[in-house]
Parts: C-alpha cells; sequence; structure tokens
C-alpha cells in the first residue's frame, strides 16, 4: 500500500465522535488522536493509471480529555485514483457507545483537501438525530497503519 493510499483510508474514518453523557441540545466539542488499522484495501484498475479501491478499516479516536473514553469506529468506503495523480474517497463509519447506542457519520477524502472532513449523520439512542462533525489529518505509519488528529463536534437536538 503506498502513502497515498494510507493517508486516504481513514477514514474515516476517522476520526470522529461521541463521549461520555449525552444531553439534549449539547455540543459536544472534541479534538484529539485519531489511529486507524486498514483491513481490505481491494484495488482494480479498469483503465491504465486509473485506480478503484474498496477500503475497510478500524480506527480509535483519543480525546484529549482524559476523562472522554476512547472511541473505536468501523469504517468502510470507496476510493479513485486518476492518472494525474488526483485522487478522492468518501464512506462511513459507525461508533459504538459502550452502552450500544451508535453515531454515524460520512467522511470525505482527496488530493484536494489540506484536512479531510466528516459529518455526523445521526445515530441511536441518545444520539439519535445527531449532527455536527468536523476535520481530521492522516498520516501513514506502516503499510496498514495511520495516525492523526480530528477536531469537530457533536450536535445533540
Amino acid at each position: 500500500m503506498n502513502a497515498k493510499r494510507l493517508l486516504l483510508a481513514l477514514p474515516a474514518t476517522l476520526v470522529m465522535l461521541a463521549g461520555g453523557a449525552a444531553n439534549a441540545g449539547q455540543t459536544i466539542n472534541e479534538a484529539g488522536t485519531v489511529a486507524c488499522a486498514t483491513d481490505k484495501w481491494d484495488e482494480t484498475e479498469p483503465d491504465k493509471g486509473h485506480k478503484l479501491v474498496e477500503y475497510a478499516g478500524r480506527c480509535i479516536c483519543i480525546d484529549n480529555d482524559p476523562a472522554a473514553p476512547s472511541r473505536p469506529h468501523d469504517c468502510v468506503g470507496k476510493y479513485e485514483y486518476m492518472p494525474d495523480e488526483s485522487w478522492k474517497g468518501s464512506g462511513t463509519c459507525t461508533y459504538t457507545l459502550k452502552d450500544g447506542d451508535k453515531l454515524n457519520m460520512t467522511w470525505e477524502e482527496g488530493s484536494h483537501l489540506k484536512e479531510y472532513t466528516y459529518k455526523n449523520t445521526g445515530g441511536t439512542g441518545k444520539l439519535e438525530g445527531a449532527s455536527g462533525g468536523g476535520t481530521y489529518t492522516l498520516e501513514e505509519l506502516t503499510k496498514t497503519l495511520m495516525g492523526g488528529k480530528y477536531k469537530g463536534t457533536i450536535e445533540l437536538p
């Protein structure tokens, strides 16, 4: 896996969310470190220099606030690499709290972005209707591991 692919893959992933006790109408600010492992990187090349990738991986967000719990995420997505060396990727991640509530998000990465973006798209239990989002960065550490930073908000209805 090359550096570009790994920088992309985390999406997700990024990234993301949901800390401690959530209260209706609350905005939760979040920022911290993210680490991701790539589980699947299936690459095809329909045309010379044009690659398509199906991605799956896992990430963990470790908030700067030591009282906030670490948050694991399962992520999937697709990437497209063009002959001009530009690329883009997008997908989804789901974070599950210890009590079983889930937070869903979408993510976008690409060579046109300095920081990648994520958006919270709802969830279950106390995270139902959650919105917000933020940005993240990733750096290749090994062929299957990435690390970076994230910052954003979770908006509870």
